[in-house]
């Protein structure tokens, strides 16, 4: 396990090195320029990258997290999926350094939940931004909270003119 994380210390530092020294130099890298900065070096010699997580998650923000973290993992460290997360179709968006393009990934977890099936559970790249979107229900419980409370205050107002009446 040390020797691992030894490895991938060398490997970032030297993929930064490699950058530094092309740009001095102005030598081309063939588009990987820029790289070494989305990864970064934790307290604990690991190497992280940041990865944002918006939506139905108990904790979203950005997350600085280990190389090849998986999906599941990043929901984990996010506290995990609320309660109305819609958790069969999670976009992962993903940005390319190299072409300025980025590209939308829907992701099943509750099929790799239910099937373990891997292609289900990608591993983030440096960048990426994890969208859960809600669930229908919620659409449908948030249109009925609205009409409870224009009801209420309907109420309210049909009352307050049936007691002015009445004095």
């Amino acid at each position: 396990m040390k020797k691992d994380l030894t490895s991938k210390v060398v490997l970032c530092l030297s993929i930064m090195f490699f950058n530094d020294l092309a740009l001095a130099q102005g030598i081309s890298t063939g588009g990987s320029v820029g790289r070494a900065a989305q990864y970064f070096l934790g307290s604990q010699d690991q190497v992280l990258m940041a990865i944002n997580v918006w939506g139905f998650v108990n904790v979203p923000g950005q997350y600085m997290v280990p190389l090849e973290t998986d999906l599941v993992s990043l929901l984990s460290y996010a506290g995990g999926p609320r309660e109305d997360a819609r958790i069969k179709r999670i976009r992962v968006v993903r940005t390319s350094a190299e072409s300025d393009s980025s590209a939308v990934i829907d992701i099943d977890v509750k099929d790799f939940v239910d099937t373990g099936d891997l292609e289900q559970n990608p591993v983030l790249r440096p960048g990426d931004t994890v969208v859960v979107s809600g669930t229908a229900f919620h659409l449908v419980n948030k249109v009925f909270e609205l009409g409870f409370r224009i009801a209420m205050i309907v109420q309210a107002v049909y009352l307050a003119q049936w007691y002015a009446r009445r004095d």
